[in-house]
């Protein structure tokens, strides 16, 4: 079984800084944490791997914690860093909103500026790098000629796909990216709402959403709030919550929430398929982030099986000091195993295990016709040698420039 790491102090404190809203208890949990000696060049390196320079400048703000200057100055550069991405995303989200409604598309804006709004009433704190979209699968094509008319360049799948291709390659993968040369801007265009094969996402695009004012006058639309919780739920177990952000900007937005109201939530994406992910998303929120799980729901902590889920969650998320989870010995490894343990009965594991043995980096690799897709989960093995192999000689050639060798 896997051991859950011992939290530094540093780590500690930066947890404390994602607990929202500000409140007195949570300067005195800031407080208590910053007590004595701290490291605070680990301290800065771990709000930048867990990307909340925004809350950490914020929360000791609040606690009244003064930093050295030296430090005071990186975390002022890269909160500010943070709210002009926040703006310059939000500005072009506006823009894209105008033009999806314009051609008679339907497109909701999945976390960045929304979630921000809704979660912290605030689109400057949060840390975003693109912006997400979600289309019905039926309106791929279109959408893709919106994206291109308004000056994005598929970057993934490459370009000179073929439209068939694309379409093919649709099958396994739940998401393409497009990138703004001039703007510097990327967008990852969803068609469906997780690479979990058990959730059911049909009606996201269809009617339930909401739109949430981000500016005076000017609304995007976004997910309704049973598709938003499993969203944020399976979007972070996917990424084994690897980064403290996710974990903050999904409490931050339940805390508004009473206990009703989050286990309706709760109940629902499991009904959806899920699974195990908001039992570990639950579980991580009331251990780092004080958000108490609801009476009801109190079985959460006794499940071994979500338990497991925490501790994995955990170490990806804090343990290798402040190295990526994907530079560390076996930390994708970690993160693909757990997938399985997040599903919750023999055909949701048997669902999880299809959608595994057959990758969109394999189609990428290797472009098969339809007739022989039954090929991949036999090339499944040496495509990820490969793939790993390559990612290692990157690694090593990155090294040896950065030493000057």
């Amino acid at each position: 079984m896997l051991t859950t790491p011992n939290l530094s102090r540093e780590f500690q404190l930066a947890a404390a800084c994602c607990v929202w809203p500000p409140s007195e208890r949570r300067n005195a949990r800031i407080r208590s944490a910053a007590e004595g000696g701290l490291d605070w060049n680990l301290f800065l390196r771990i709000v930048e791997r867990q990307r909340i320079a925004g809350m950490a400048q914020d929360g000791l703000a609040c606690a009244g914690i003064v930093l050295p200057s030296e430090a005071a100055a990186r975390l002022a550069s890269d909160a500010t860093k943070i709210a002009r991405n926040g703006l310059a995303l939000a500005s072009e989200a506006i823009r894209l909103q105008g033009l999806f409604d314009s051609a008679g598309l339907t497109a909701l804006f999945l976390k960045g500026t929304t979630l921000a709004k809704l979660a912290y009433g605030n689109i400057a704190i949060k840390h975003a790098w693109d912006i997400d979209l979600l289309v019905a699968r039926e309106d791929l094509g279109r959408a893709t000629s919106v994206l291109h008319n308004a000056g994005y360049e598929r970057f993934l799948p490459p370009p000179d796909f073929s439209d068939r291709q694309f379409l093919d390659w649709a099958e396994f993968a739940h998401e393409s990216i497009f990138r703004h040369a001039m703007r510097g801007i990327s967008v990852e265009l969803h068609w469906r709402l997780a690479e979990n094969p058990n959730y059911r996402s049909g009606r996201a695009i269809q009617g339930e959403a909401r739109s949430v004012e981000v500016s005076p006058g000017h609304s995007l639309k976004t997910l309704a709030d049973e598709d938003l919780f499993s969203y944020l739920c399976l979007h972070g177990a996917h990424h084994g919550w690897s980064r403290l952000k996710w974990l903050g900007d999904l409490a931050a937005w339940l805390v508004s929430k009473d206990a009703d109201d989050i286990e309706c939530l709760y109940r629902e994406a499991k009904a959806r398929g899920a699974g195990r992910a908001p039992d570990q998303a639950l579980l991580l929120c009331e251990r780092l982030l004080d958000l108490p799980l609801p009476a009801r729901l109190q079985s959460i902590r006794s499940g071994r099986a979500t338990r497991w889920l925490a501790s994995i969650a955990l170490n990806a998320m804090a343990g290798g000091g402040t190295r990526q989870i994907e530079d560390r010995k076996f930390g994708n490894l970690q993160i693909e195993l757990s997938q399985f343990l997040l599903a919750d009965g023999p055909g949701a594991w048997l669902r999880a295990w299809r959608s595994k043995s057959i990758g969109w980096n394999d189609y990428l690799l290797l472009p098969l016709p339809r007739p022989l897709f039954f090929l991949y989960p036999i090339l499944r093995v040496p495509s990820w040698f490969w793939r790993r192999a390559a990612h290692l000689s990157r690694r090593r050639r990155a090294i040896t420039r950065e030493s000057g060798l």
